[in-house]
Parts: structure tokens; C-alpha cells; sequence
């Protein structure tokens, strides 16, 4: 009697646990340390893997709250022929982050690149083309508004438009529309989404404008440092900061301002100090590219691996310190799948803060570290529906692999189940 009673108490125990709710666990990555602090942690992604990598998948859903789009919402991408748009790239990280409860940033709508051929080699007017950048940058805004309201939070509106020396690059907009592209484009950005938070994006390091003076003809001119870590102090810098200032003087939205940070130099520029042009300006500013590439002799020496950590660590204290910084984006997660292939002819590699096995580098740590611990609470929530677009677009199915785990609960309620059964074995064999 006794040993059936013992039974069927288990039994009921073992059932408990196994219909339990599920419960997130917590995880050894950065991302709960990264909600703890507050902080927009993102990635760019590469979004072929997402379909049938689990491991990148979890590398991912396990490090950061926020993933951005490489070239998935480029101009050729998405509009590659007049009126045909084709989402599929853009809408396969938009719903890989409406599954795993994290947000987007949409990085690039108006380029001087990445254009289509029907775009750059057109017959235009500084109206017809002007209407044609207004449409493109309302349809794609306004589609993930729509489609998956609050996701996409941040998008990268006009994205390098300046030359080293700080004067605009010649692009097809500014060539056929003028200098009034900039406005035209955050302001339909702001129309389609009066949510969402608008940055200009760019990059001021050393290292980074000596093709641009090659391709450009420009002559090579002084780039961000840690001792030119003031704006005065560098060319590019001056010319966006004026022309933001008349930008945001004028009305235009402009909320934000990316700083990139592909750092290949070993001076790199300080963060802190350079970033208060932008807070001068009332703007908030983030991190949006931040990659520490080593000579590829050295992407395992201990040397080249602690400054990696450090310039990583340096970087994301700056933003985690600033009130007008929330967000710090890596480009890239894993050194096993770089987002955008090498332009350095095979002379840099290992630049991000897990290696090609996905172990965890000292990069890792230092950005630990600098987050701090993370939330002790753990919830569980359920992604709304995704809704069908009514446009007919391309789009492309990607497995929600998930992070929630039943386990835990399964272990605490199995513990209380055998704690109750031996409190009632005692109990019985007391009373005999």
C-alpha cells in the first residue's frame, strides 16, 4: 500500500514537470548582461546562415537584443528593377528577431553605392529623381512599421555620403537632386515611420580613408586617432558636422549619428571624446560597426588578442557611460562567418569576439566585464504573429530554433515532488 501511494506520487510529480510552463534559461552569452545594462547589443548578420546554421542561430539568440541588416535593404537589393521589390533577405532577419524578442536596425537606405543599374544610368530630373528616392525610402520603412510595428527601431537613413576631406561624394543623388538628397530622405523616412530613430552613418578612423582617397582622388588627409580624437581635428568629421548642424538648424529629423568603428588601426580613435560633436548638437550617437581586424600573423598571438579585447571593451565603456549612447552594434558575431567579405587582400582576419570554432575571445570577457552581471529574473515571451504582407513580395521561411528551456523548471518541481514523497513516507512509517 505504501510503496503504491509512493508511486503514484511520483508519477504526479514527474507529470507537473513535464507540463510545466517554460521558463528562459540563463544563458552564459552577453545578452542578459546586455538587457541588465540597458543597452541596445547588437550585431550585423549574416543572413544566409540563418536558415541553416543552429549553431550561428543560437551564437546569436544567446549574445545579443538587436541584429542589423548588411546589405539586405540596399537599393539594388530590394528595388532591383522600377517597382519591383523584392524583401525576402530583409524580411528573413526581420522575423529571425520578431522570434527570438529582439529589435532591428535597418542599415543603409540611401547610398552612394549599391545602387541598380536602372537607378545609375537613368534619364533624370531633380523631380523625377527626387520622387523616386521618396517612394523607395517610404516603401521599405513604412513596410516594417506596418508588417511588424516596434521591431525595426533604428535605421540608418543616408549612410557614408562624405568624402575624407569632408565634402559630399559625387553620387547620382547629389549630381542630379543637390545637396537637399539628405533632407528629402529623412524626412520620408520620418513620414513612414514617426517611431523610429534616424541616424546618419559614417566613419572618421585613419586607416579607413586611404581607398577612398585612391578611388576618389582626393588627396589622403588625417582621419580619427587617439590623439585627433576631436572633430576640429579631423576633415570629414568637420564637413558633416556643419552639414548635419544646417540639417537639424532646418528641421530635418535627424535624431542620431552612427559612428563606425572598422578598426584596423593600432591608434585607434578615443570614443569619449570624439563623440561630443554629436551630443553638441543635441543628437544622440551609437556604435554601429565595430570590428577590431589583426594582421593575420598575429590573430593568435596573446599580444594581438588583449588589444582586441581592449579596444572592444574601451569602445562599448564609452557608449555604456554616455547618456546620449544606447546602442553598440559589432559587425559580425564569429570570425567563422565575417557579414561582408575581406577588403584587405587576405592581410587582416580574426576581427570579431568569437573564433572561427565559436569559442568565446578575450573580447568576450572584456565586454562582460563591462556590462556587468546579469538580471537574476528570467521570462519567457511569446512572439505575436507575424501578419502576411498584401503586397506581393519574395519572402523566405526561417526556422525559429528558440532559446526557452523547460529543464529547469522540471528539476525544481521534480526536487519538491521527491521532498513531499519522503515527508510522507516518514510521516506513514511514524504512524505505524
Amino acid at each position: 500500500m505504501l510503496r503504491r501511494f509512493v508511486l503514484v506520487l511520483v508519477a504526479i510529480g514527474a507529470a507537473i514537470g513535464v507540463t510545466a510552463p517554460a521558463v528562459t534559461a540563463q544563458s552564459a552569452g552577453l545578452r542578459d548582461r546586455a538587457d541588465a545594462a540597458g543597452l541596445n547589443f547588437g550585431t550585423a548578420v549574416t543572413t544566409e546562415a540563418l536558415t541553416n546554421d543552429e549553431a550561428y542561430r543560437n551564437l546569436l539568440v544567446d549574445n545579443v537584443n538587436m541584429v542589423t541588416t548588411v546589405d539586405e535593404v540596399d537599393f539594388a537589393v530590394v528595388q532591383p528593377q522600377p517597382g519591383v521589390y523584392d524583401f525576402a533577405r530583409a524580411d528573413a532577419l526581420v522575423d529571425f528577431a520578431v522570434a527570438n524578442d529582439m529589435t532591428a536596425r535597418g542599415h543603409r537606405l540611401v547610398t552612394a553605392d549599391g545602387l541598380p543599374d536602372w537607378i545609375v544610368n537613368g534619364s533624370w530630373t531633380a523631380d523625377t529623381l527626387g520622387e523616386v528616392l521618396r517612394e523607395h525610402v517610404t516603401t521599405l520603412v513604412s513596410r516594417y512599421a506596418e508588417r511588424n510595428p516596434g521591431v525595426v527601431t533604428q535605421w540608418d537613413v543616408v549612410d557614408e555620403a562624405f568624402l575624407p576631406d569632408g565634402t559630399l561624394r559625387d553620387s547620382i543623388w547629389r549630381q542630379v537632386i543637390g545637396d537637399d538628397y539628405l533632407r528629402i530622405a529623412f524626412e520620408a523616412a520620418r513620414a513612414a515611420d514617426p517611431t523610429a530613430e534616424l541616424f546618419y552613418d559614417d566613419f572618421y578612423d585613419d586607416f579607413s580613408v586611404t581607398q577612398d582617397a585612391v578611388d576618389n582622388g582626393v588627396a589622403i588627409v588625417p582621419g580619427a586617432t587617439t590623439e585627433r580624437s576631436n572633430c576640429a581635428d579631423v576633415p570629414k568629421c568637420v564637413g558633416v558636422q556643419a552639414a548635419i548642424a544646417a540639417l537639424v538648424t532646418a528641421g530635418a529629423p535627424i535624431d542620431a549619428i552612427g559612428l563606425q568603428s572598422r578598426i584596423r588601426s593600432p591608434d585607434p580613435v578615443d570614443i569619449t571624446r570624439f563623440a561630443t560633436w554629436v551630443e553638441d548638437l543635441g543628437l544622440r550617437w551609437a556604435i554601429t560597426e565595430l570590428d577590431v581586424p589583426l594582421p593575420v600573423t598575429e590573430i593568435l598571438s596573446a599580444e594581438s588578442l588583449a588589444f582586441q579585447a581592449q579596444v572592444y571593451a574601451d569602445t562599448l565603456a564609452a557608449c555604456a557611460e554616455s547618456e546620449a549612447c544606447d546602442t553598440f552594434v559589432t559587425w559580425g558575431i564569429t570570425d567563422r562567418l565575417p557579414p561582408t567579405p575581406d577588403s584587405t587582400g587576405g592581410a587582416f582576419g580574426g576581427a570579431l569576439w568569437f573564433d572561427a570554432a565559436d569559442a568565446p575571445k578575450p573580447a568576450f570577457d572584456a565586454m562582460a566585464d563591462v556590462l556587468g552581471p546579469a538580471s537574476v529574473v528570467a521570462t519567457t515571451i511569446e512572439p505575436e504573429p507575424t501578419a502576411v504582407a498584401s503586397a506581393p513580395v519574395t519572402t523566405t521561411a526561417i526556422t525559429d530554433t528558440g532559446t526557452d528551456s523547460d529543464v529547469g523548471t522540471s528539476v525544481i518541481i521534480g526536487v519538491l515532488a521527491l521532498v513531499v514523497v519522503t515527508g510522507v513516507v516518514v510521516a506513514l512509517r511514524r504512524r505505524r
